[in-house]
């Protein structure tokens, strides 16, 4: 059975790491009943839960499939799975697009307006509270 979350990046090194195939404890918001299950992004001042499970798969409705999301530091690694690597702003744009071009990062001309992205978790063990 497959499980469904979204990440929606807060910026600001505010945000968890994801990448495809790797099973570890991750930290959701608390939601209510038929609400979608969303990162923690330290963000927001809501309860939080977390689980272990296995990431499946992380997917964007702009840039397709992704592989990993390393959002450690002022600016975000993306690499995607057609093998693209994007940096991302975190900080004093954040969104700012650019990508490895020829060893190097440039300026990127693709504007992104909603980073959300959906991941799929093969497993996910049950939501406990954090205390």
């Amino acid at each position: 059975m497959t499980i469904n979350a979204l990440w929606i990046p807060a910026w600001y090194e505010l945000d968890p790491s994801i990448v495809v195939g790797v099973t570890e404890e991750f930290v959701f918001h608390k939601t209510a009943a038929n609400e979608a299950l969303k990162f923690y992004s330290g963000a927001k001042e809501n309860d939080a839960v977390k689980a272990t499970g296995t990431i499946s798969a992380i997917k964007h409705n702009v840039l397709g499939d992704i592989e990993s999301v390393d959002a450690q530091g002022l600016d975000y690694t993306l690499v995607l799975q057609d093998g693209r690597r994007l940096l991302v702003n975190a900080e004093e744009n954040p969104g700012l697009v650019y990508e490895w071009v020829d060893d190097s990062w440039q300026p990127s001309d693709m504007v992104i307006t909603d980073w959300t992205l959906a991941v799929q978790f093969a497993s996910l063990s049950p939501l406990t509270p954090i205390k």
